[in-house]
This record gives C-alpha cells, structure tokens and sequence, in this order.
C-alpha cells in the first residue's frame, strides 16, 4: 500500500464515520428530542440535552477521537508521517480518558457519599441518637493548644 492509497482510506474513514455519526444524531434528535411524547407517555431523558440519553455527546466525542488517534497511529507506523505530533495526539487523548473517567469517578463517590449520609441521619431519626456539636472533654493538656 503506498502513501496515497493510505491518504485516500483515511479521508474515505473520516467521511464515513462522520456520516454515521451525524446520522446517529439525526435519528436520536427525531426520536427523543422531536419524538411523540405525551403526559401518560414521557421521555426518559428529558432532563439532558436535547433529551438525548445521557453520555452520548462525550462517548461520541472519545469514540471519534479513538478511531482517529488509531488511523494516525497506522499511518505513522507504516509511512513515519512526524512522529513528534503524534505524541502530542496521544497525549491529548490521554488527558480526555483521564477527565472523562475521573470525572465519572468523583460523580459516583459523591452520590455514593449523600446516599451513605441519608442513610446514616435516617438511622439516628429511628434510634433517637444525636452526634454531640461540641465534643464533651474541651479540656486540653496544652494551654497553647487551645485555638
């Protein structure tokens, strides 16, 4: 395969895959956001953007990006287009996956975090326990200890 073979399957890939992507859009767009919802039949996900499920634009963008970071890669393996941007490339993709997953982790540790709370001041309502404001011994060893 030489070099304007390659060149011509990458824009060929970059159409398609947009292509399928913007006809993904369109058909989520007519089903969700323009669908036939009533009071007795409701979109789920009306509370998102464009009532389109949740996560579809960010998978759609980390998607995209891994389909292209992995064309380059092949063409920069076969043909050694420059190799110093791809590393740039590569470290951009990273930095996405570390954001959108750390940001999905510190999502659910926080309602993880609210759910163990009302658990535990539910707890407290039933049992009649009450966690002191003051802590019961202010005396402290240290005189300069003392805020």
């Amino acid at each position: 395969m030489n070099k304007q073979t390659f060149e011509l399957i990458v824009v060929l890939s970059f159409i398609i895959w947009m292509t399928g992507v913007v006809t993904l859009f369109v058909l989520l767009l007519k089903r969700y956001t323009f669908g036939k919802w009533d009071n007795e039949n409701q979109n789920p996900h009306a509370g998102e953007t464009l009532s389109i499920p949740r996560g579809f634009f960010r998978g759609t963008l980390t998607l995209s990006l891994l389909f292209f970071v992995i064309l380059f890669y092949i063409g920069d393996f076969y043909f050694e287009y420059g190799s110093g941007k791809l590393g740039e490339l590569t470290t951009a993709f990273e930095m996405m996956l570390a954001f959108y997953f750390g940001a999905k982790v510190m999502h659910h540790l926080a309602s993880n975090d609210k759910n163990k709370t009302k658990a535990i001041v539910e707890n407290m309502k039933k049992t009649n326990n009450r966690l002191p404001l003051v802590p019961a011994n202010n005396d402290f060893e240290d005189e300069e200890s003392v805020g």
